[in-house]
């Protein structure tokens, strides 16, 4: 139990609100707009988790110095020193095994493209080393979460329209979320050389550029919608995922606030235009 503990701490297990309601809706694409069976979805919703819990293991390990010196993330385990670094290889390892496991227990066309989502969600982090469109790495991961459901589903490589416009909605709805909370360390990026949007240009260019990667965000769930006949609560749907974005651009709510849970609202949302 202290085991299990750790390991929601350590990977904010309850941020992966953040995507499974869009892997669900992956699946239910995958299914012919029909519910899958549950033994299937229970194995997704395993490899979904294990993934969050590898993908946010690295993160935290390859960060962990960068941590220690911004007061914002300082009391994170590692670099607060409640947890050992060892520990965190294993949890990553944890993570890893249970992903895979259930990507075998898919059949083998999942297995053999399990490798590149995994290779996606160990190296992420890395990104802002390099690049200030590091906040769209991690779109291009939570992007991948629908589509592979979808494929997860099917039980091979079958790829139709619907499912790339949702999961293009995806990449630009995680990407302008991550530019938001990257908003909170604008100073700290801008002087240790982190390489992100607000760092680089100030927190009013980056909010312009969040907002544009949710207005394609929004262009594609239109598309999506359009293309696929949807009935008037989906439309609805629609409506209030458009209002929830405008929200996380009101400067009166606390830049926390719309990180989480704003882009988890959003996020229920828009799977609710694939279920209606």
């Amino acid at each position: 139990m202290n085991l299990l503990r750790a390991v929601s701490r350590f990977t904010k297990i309850e941020h992966t609100l953040f995507s499974l309601p869009l892997v669900f809706a992956g699946a239910y694409l995958g299914a012919g707009r029909h519910v899958p069976e549950i033994h299937t979805l229970a194995l997704i919703i395993m490899a979904a988790t294990g993934g969050r819990v590898l993908g946010m293991s690295m993160n935290r390990i390859f960060d962990r110095k960068m941590d220690a010196m911004n007061d914002r993330t300082k009391q994170r385990e590692l670099p607060a020193g409640t947890m050992s670094l060892g520990k965190a290889w294993l949890i990553a390892a944890i993570g890893l095994i249970v992903y895979l496991f259930s990507c075998a227990l898919m059949g083998w066309h999942i297995l053999a493209l399990s490798p590149v989502p995994a290779f996606f969600l160990t190296v992420y982090s890395l990104l802002k080393r390099f690049t200030c469109l590091c906040h769209y790495g991690i779109g291009l991961v939570l992007g991948m979460a629908p589509l592979a459901a979808y494929v997860a589903v099917q039980g091979r490589p079958s790829i139709a329209p619907d499912i790339f416009l949702l999961s293009g909605f995806v990449f630009f709805w995680m990407s302008g979320y991550d530019i938001i909370y990257a908003m909170q360390d604008q100073e700290f990026d801008h002087e240790h050389g982190v390489h992100s949007i607000p760092g680089r240009f100030g927190v009013k260019v980056a909010e312009r550029v969040a907002f544009a990667s949710h207005a394609a965000a929004m262009f594609l769930l239109i598309a999506f919608a359009a293309c696929c006949s949807t009935g008037r609560w989906a439309w609805v749907a629609v409506g209030c995922c458009a209002v929830t974005f405008c929200l996380s651009y009101m400067s009166r709510i606390p830049l926390p606030l719309r990180f989480f849970p704003l882009s988890a609202i959003a996020s229920i949302v828009g799977s609710l235009v694939v279920y209606l």
